[in-house]
């Protein structure tokens, strides 16, 4: 999906996700004496139980009615959708502007999850997550407004999640217990006298990951640029600079001005006895407070006077080559968050001068070769929207070329229009993306979540929160319009003659980090030395204090506290996995039934075993370019044009390690072909497809160049953002033959080749361009293909003759199959780049240590993830995310992320072998486990028929079976705490394999450097 198909919901739900955490208690049984029963009506005015209905609205576009209700007693806001979803939803929000970037509002949203009035434990979040089985448990800090979602199919769940929610926002021992600031927020640490003093915190620690992002740091830059007088220049997330000067005295009283009733916006949706939740809340909440004045205004900013320039500099790794390592990044503000038609126009406009490779903007930033990545983006993330434009890996020597080509393509288009056939195939895609849309909306965490979030974009600012739940109205518009006139028009506009905008650089500089790191250290050593000897002996006093609450666990009857769901509530069954299978002129065709909105969902799996193992880099590479230049009948803009008007997007080529359920060193090499297409166009998305893999063309220099360069730039922002993604790739390299062979399609083997083929272009051009055409050619050959469909019956019969037909067209010469012989990399290797803290993860293999896999391990997962390496990794040691995984194919990992240790992690991992072989657990806390190990199986069911169909493919590839994912689910059920302590015999085997892979900063890595077999630097 393109950016402007995600729409705004989409663009807010990924913004949101940024920050994270999260979870509730519904008393059963609650009624007023003489107000039982009552039915909530439409009738306007009319109060029921402390709400005053204020309007009653259906909105078709959502099947629903929305009714807003105010709470007489406080002003608190309550948006309830009523529809007959069952997948349903509970959120409550506080608008939250930032005064700072000491991220005070992001620390306070971690720390109202640790433990209220009636939930005094140390983490209800984390007790509530053991057993809850929500489809999305989350909480999220945004600049103006902190958010508390959840979502549940089970309807007792959401009641226990919004009882603990509501009860951890308003009666949180955060303003008593002065050690939850210090966990999660931060806090000095001197082990011992004679130990260098520290800083620890979770968000401290979670924010030091998010700086060592220069994506990260460009929206910063871009925010200050623009709005230097609002509160959207701040991070709401926090400078880890910035975290360590935040008092316990600010952070109760923010707390305690934002988070009462008057400044709370509630949220109910789905099929729900509405008067129940609305007398709940009142009772046992609302109506204990009264209305308050409460100035969480949020002001606009003027525009701006002159035409801003900013510089801002970035970290880049010691002795690092800094040439065209610059972000460039022009951002114009568009107006207001009300102005619906013009910010979904925007929204799209975004898609048609940048969204494809011959968009014009995007070809003209390309061709002028000053970048090796652009983009384009609509925000509406604040109350003031930007559109942005931006160049990666570029000079600052070229921001003029930059600025010129923006300009002269803009007045282009201005004068001239777009390509009318590019423009009649970007509308008729959106028809079909709004479709597709609604596919993924189960797979996002539901309706509910989405509309949650996109109601809050408008209605924290206190305009209509159904706002934006309908766009298709201002796409008719514009097709009613003359279409070009009206981008013409919203160019000059909001683009062309719009003086409020700003250029920000973002500069490399290869001795910032030591620079800052040298700072931070000098910083804590002459702080150390001014608070003398006695105030050493404090912090050794707090440091030990502190340690030992940590280390202390939960009295039985405050765990009791918490409202739990019962095993009988949990019944082992799946959605309908279902499909046929039929041999058809030699292919494997798979069919599935589903309902997918008049879309057909196609794969295509051809058997890319033929290829050379030194030609699989040329695999990856080639999935990058088919689509995206010139066919023998037509040229890369025609094909991209019949592409979206036809099919809606472009058709997705993917290689792949295909692993056996049954024998994880058995593996199919396949190259999947995948698209999305309206029912009646499936004819000629065929002809699409067999164009695009028979007639191909690889010598277009220029072209090739570019693709190359743009997937060697998004590899390099996600190797040096601090995600992990090395250190998994190489930990799954190390364990398996089909994990070296996807480190060769998408690892840093294949990021090593393209910056070969890059710096060496012109020499290698004869190759790469004979390289690509051998390899295409063996890819797509009949023999070995396996087709699926998903999708209504009756459009299966025209995808069966479709097939027929083009397969005739595809290369059936038989070919000798490739034997792959991968060498294994070194074990225990680290990654250094310029990250402020650590991805770390153990490894291993249950099946090498005689073990095989049991669905039981769902719930060993669960016991270590909310049991063990949460109170050890994440809590005491600072780590923001921790996890374990036990997969089928037997591999192990043991992880930490956004953690500020190496060694002592290592060390903490092993203590978990302990813990299980002395774990203990009531009934009730191993039904809590039980349950929020299978709740991913239970909420399959209202996953949607798009993830259906997906998992019938993946099951019919890796040779199992929907019965064995239910016996899994059955084997979870019947976990007891002796099956869990019988397994730290095993995690005991499985670590001595000692397997370990390390991502993070190269100066932590430099001080444990005697850990790794091998250290590999980005910088160099």
């Amino acid at each position: 999906m393109k950016t402007f198909k995600k729409r705004i919901v989409s663009v807010i739900l990924t913004f949101l996700m940024l920050f994270s955490l999260c979870n509730g208690a519904f008393v059963n049984n609650i009624v007023y004496a003489a107000d039982t029963d009552i039915t909530i009506g439409n009738e306007v005015g009319k109060s029921y139980y402390g709400f005053q209905l204020t309007s009653v609205k259906d909105e078709p576009s959502i099947d629903s009615t929305v009714m807003i209700f105010t709470h007489v007693k406080t002003g608190a806001k309550l948006m309830y959708i009523k529809n007959e979803d069952t997948q349903r939803v509970f959120d409550i929000t506080f608008r939250t502007p930032v005064s700072d970037n000491t991220g005070v509002n992001h620390i306070i949203e971690h720390s109202v999850l640790d433990g209220s009035k009636n939930y005094p434990v140390k983490s209800p979040f984390k007790e509530m997550l053991k057993g809850s089985l929500g489809s999305f448990i989350n909480a999220m800090t945004s600049t103006d407004y902190t958010t508390y979602p959840v979502a549940s199919t089970n309807e007792q769940d959401l009641e226990n999640l919004m009882g603990v929610y509501l009860d951890a926002v308003f009666y949180p021992n955060l303003t008593t217990n002065s050690n939850i600031f210090k966990q999660e927020g931060w806090r000095y640490e001197l082990p011992s006298k004679d130990s260098d003093l520290s800083v620890n915190g979770v968000v401290y620690n979670e924010m030091k990951g998010n700086y060592s992002d220069p994506q990260w740091l460009l929206r910063n830059a871009v925010n200050q640029s623009l709005f230097p007088d609002t509160s959207n220049k701040w991070d709401s997330g926090g400078n880890p600079d910035a975290i360590p000067t935040l008092s316990e005295y600010q952070f109760i009283s923010t707390y305690k001005r934002n988070y009462t009733p008057s400044n709370s916006y509630i949220y109910l949706y789905g099929k729900l006895d509405i008067a129940k939740y609305l007398q709940f809340i009142d009772k046992n909440y609302l109506s204990k407070f009264d209305k308050v004045a409460v100035d969480t205004s949020i002001k606009t900013q003027k525009p701006l006077s002159n035409i801003p320039e900013k510089v801002v500099i970035y970290p880049v790794a010691q002795g690092s080559d800094t040439k065209e390592k610059t972000y460039l990044s022009l951002n114009y503000v568009t107006g207001n968050i009300e102005d619906k038609e013009t910010n979904t126009a925007l929204s799209f406009l975004s898609y048609l001068l940048m969204g494809t490779d011959n968009a014009p903007l995007k070809k003209a930033l390309t061709d002028s070769n000053i970048a090796e990545n652009v983009s384009s983006s609509f925000s509406i993330q604040g109350i003031q929207p930007v559109f942005s434009i931006n160049a990666v890996n570029s000079d600052e020597a070229s921001k003029e070329v930059f600025q010129k080509t923006i300009l002269n393509t803009l007045q282009n288009i201005s004068k001239n229009g777009f390509d009318k056939d590019f423009l009649k195939s970007a509308l008729a895609s959106y028809d079909i993306s709004i479709r597709y849309e609604k596919l993924l909306t189960p797979m996002l965490g539901g309706n509910g979540i989405i509309l949650s979030q996109t109601a809050l974009a408008t209605w924290i600012y206190d305009k209509d929160p159904t706002m934006y739940f309908e766009t298709d109205s201002v796409m008719k518009k514009i097709k009613e319009s003359d279409e070009n006139k009206y981008f013409q028009n919203l160019i000059n506009k909001y683009l062309l003659s719009n003086n409020y905008h700003s250029l920000v650089i973002l500069k490399p500089d290869a001795g910032l980090e030591s620079r800052n790191a040298e700072s931070s250290t000098k910083k804590l050593e002459v702080y150390k030395s001014t608070i003398g000897e006695k105030g050493n002996v404090s912090l050794l006093k707090e440091t030990e204090a502190f340690n030992a609450w940590q280390k202390s666990e939960d009295s039985k009857e405050a765990v009791e506290t918490l409202p739990k769901l019962s095993l009988k509530d949990i019944k082992p069954e799946l959605p309908d996995l279902s499909y046929k299978v039929e041999n058809q002129s030699g292919i494997n065709v798979l069919t599935h039934n589903a309902d997918l909105n008049g879309l057909s969902s196609i794969n295509l799996y051809f058997d890319s075993s033929k290829v050379p193992q030194d030609k699989l880099h040329y695999l990856s590479l080639l999935s990058a370019l088919l689509g995206n230049v010139n066919t023998k009948e037509h040229s890369s803009q025609e094909l991209s044009n019949g592409m979206l008007q036809h099919m809606g997007n472009p058709v997705v080529f993917a290689p792949s390690a295909v692993s056996d359920s049954k024998n994880p060193d058995k593996y199919s090499p396949k190259m999947a072909v995948s698209f999305m297409v309206p029912d009646d166009n499936i004819s000629k998305s065929f002809d699409i497809v067999e164009e695009v893999i028979n007639s191909s063309e690889f010598n277009d220099r220029q072209k090739i160049k570019q693709i190359i360069e743009q997937n060697k730039a998004g590899l390099q922002m996600i190797f040096t953002s601090g995600s992990g993604f090395a250190a998994i790739m190489r930990m799954s390299s190390y364990m398996n033959e089909s994990g070296r062979y996807s480190d060769e399609l998408t690892g840093y083997s294949y990021y090593k080749f393209l910056q070969d083929i890059d710096n060496n272009f012109d020499a290698k051009w004869e190759e790469i361009s004979k390289n690509l055409k051998d390899t295409c050619s063996l890819v797509f050959n009949k023999n070995g293909l396996v087709a699926s469909y998903s999708g209504a019956e009756e459009s299966a019969q025209i995808f069966k003759k479709e097939l027929s037909r083009v397969s005739g067209e595809i290369n059936a010469q038989i070919l000798p199959q490739q034997k792959y012989t991968f060498a294994q990399p070194d074990k225990n290797t680290a990654f250094s780049s310029i990250a402020k803290v650590q991805t770390i993860i153990q490894a291993g293999d249950f099946k090498k240590a005689g073990y095989k896999y049991s669905g039981k391990m769902m719930v060993l997962q669960n016991v270590l993830n909310m049991g063990y390496l949460w109170n050890k990794v994440r809590t005491t040691g600072g780590a923001y995310g921790v996890q374990s995984s036990f997969s089928s194919d037997g591999r192990v990992m043991l992880a930490s992320m956004s953690d500020p240790n190496l060694k002592e992690t290592l060390e903490a991992f092993k203590g978990a072998v302990d813990y299980l072989k002395n774990f203990k657990a009531t009934d009730d806390e191993m039904a809590n486990y039980i349950i929020g190990a299978v709740k991913d199986y239970v909420n399959l069911k209202t996953t949607g028929p798009l993830m259906e169909g997906a998992l019938c493919d993946s099951m019919y590839l890796t040779n199992s079976s929907s019965n064995e994912l239910l016996e899994f689910e059955k084997e979870a059920l019947s976990t007891t705490p002796e099956d869990i302590r019988n397994y730290g015999d095993m995690l005991d085997k499985i670590l001595k394999q000692n397997i370990y892979f390390v991502e993070g900063s190269k100066e932590k890595i430099e001080q444990n450097k005697q850990l790794f077999n091998e250290i590999i630097d980005y910088g160099k």
